[in-house]
């Protein structure tokens, strides 16, 4: 069963200006995203997220030299009774996005809501909580390293569960008072912080047979890891290592409409151009556009069958569809035992794995294919790879069927939590 508990959250305090204290959470910020938060002194990033020039042992050192000081000022202060919580995020999608999606998924305005609470630890795929991403080790050191130097979880883990009725969204909304998407406050938020355009609302169950009932509701649910791979990994350590059993996780319905997963964009650099071309030649077909518009991105999503893989690229100049020999690809998902996320395991097995040395240095992952773009067009890279969203049911088909994981940074769900909103302090 799934064991949860209320906890006694810690947030920014609402005395100050929150909205210039949070940041994006730790893996999706960049160079200049960094710069842009880090300019605020008591932004949470200054204790969640390593400068990419800083030494791992370095930032762990300053990290909790910063907590302390936020915590003896009490930039972040802790709520006085445990209780579950509920987080909803309104955002909107960049057209570029949208133009990713099938029409019948697009939407001005999405609302999400997700429940708020400790979940005890267990090792993934042995019971009822499985992941779904391969990870790097030395990411799963540093989150453990902070988590251990601060003992604190900084932001939730986020996991998918199945509920066809949706109840416990519906008993969400009953308590607050309206009806996604639309938002009436009745009832007075913990926090209500606007980042990047996204609105996080956080609000507080503290009515022990509401959180009865609620603990039972979620008892028997399966849960899949959708952001957090490495926290929830550094979680199963401190489980093993230090006996802390429990971590904060932020748990959704799959079948909510506002909980979207599209692709991470690939830009590479440090690889042979020669042997990607002889590559291309070798398994693809290709086609050429002037410019990535509807048209490109609309045939970049038709599909003629299952194993009718399609790429974009783009090299500077160019703009391209790859489209794989679809009995090549039958062949790849016969020899692998794999019929889910068939575009990534091409672009890995085909393309990216062989012609380079440094998968960790040498791609970049980019949340809209602008970003992907924008580094090819600085010369920071070379060529980058423009990739089709995955469902939340082939992800729970790769997770719970077949037992594999996506490569690293496979999924982007949306939307994101922020570093700040909710935040544990580990007894």
């Amino acid at each position: 069963m799934v064991d949860i508990l209320p906890f006694k959250a810690t947030i920014l305090n609402p005395e100050m200006q929150v909205e210039k204290l949070v940041c994006p959470v730790y893996d999706t910020i960049d160079g200049a995203d960094y710069q842009k938060y880090a300019r605020e002194k008591n932004n949470i990033i200054h204790v969640t997220t390593r400068r990419k020039d800083v030494k791992r042992d370095e930032f762990i050192v300053q990290a909790k030299k910063e907590f302390s000081r936020f915590m003896n000022s009490k930039i972040l202060v802790e709520r006085d009774k445990p209780a579950l919580y509920i987080y909803g995020i309104m955002y909107s999608l960049k057209p570029e996005t949208l133009d990713l999606l099938p029409e019948k998924e697009r939407r001005d305005l999405y609302f999400v809501f997700g429940l708020v609470c400790l979940v005890k630890a267990e090792e993934l795929g042995k019971g009822n909580i499985v992941g779904h991403e391969n990870i790097f080790e030395v990411n799963t050191k540093e989150r453990y390293n902070l988590m251990k130097a601060c003992m604190m979880n900084f932001s939730p883990i986020t996991a998918e569960y199945s509920m066809p009725g949706h109840e416990l969204n519906n008993l969400f909304e009953e308590y607050l008072g309206f009806r996604r998407p639309q938002y009436i406050q009745k009832k007075i938020p913990l926090v209500d912080v606007t980042l990047n355009g996204s609105r996080h609302l956080l609000w507080e169950i503290k009515d022990e047979s509401l959180i009865g009932k609620i603990t039972e509701m979620v008892s028997e649910l399966k849960l899949l890891i959708l952001d957090g791979h490495h926290r929830y990994t550094a979680a199963s350590l401190m489980r093993q290592r230090d006996g802390i059993e429990y971590t904060i996780m932020m748990m959704l319905e799959g079948g909510d409409r506002a909980l979207l997963l599209l692709p991470w964009h690939r830009a590479v650099k440090n690889f042979g151009r020669k042997e990607l071309e002889s590559r291309i030649r070798e398994n693809f077909s290709r086609e050429l556009f002037e410019e990535n518009g509807e048209e490109f991105y609309s045939q970049l999503r038709v599909r003629s069958g299952e194993f009718d893989v399609k790429l974009g690229m783009y090299d500077g100049e160019k703009f391209s569809i790859l489209r794989a020999n679809e009995n090549a690809v039958r062949k790849l998902c016969e020899k692998r035992k794999e019929n889910v996320g068939l575009d990534l395991m091409v672009l890995h097995e085909w393309l990216i794995n062989p012609v380079i040395k440094k998968p960790e240095d040498d791609v970049s992952f980019n949340a809209s294919p602008s970003e992907a773009i924008a580094k090819v067009d600085s010369k920071e890279f070379d060529v980058a790879f423009l990739l089709n969203p995955v469902s939340i049911k082939d992800v729970e088909r790769k997770a719970f069927k077949e037992h594999r994981n996506f490569p690293q940074k496979s999924t982007l769900f949306l939307p994101k939590v922020a570093e700040g909103i909710v935040m544990r302090r580990i007894d």
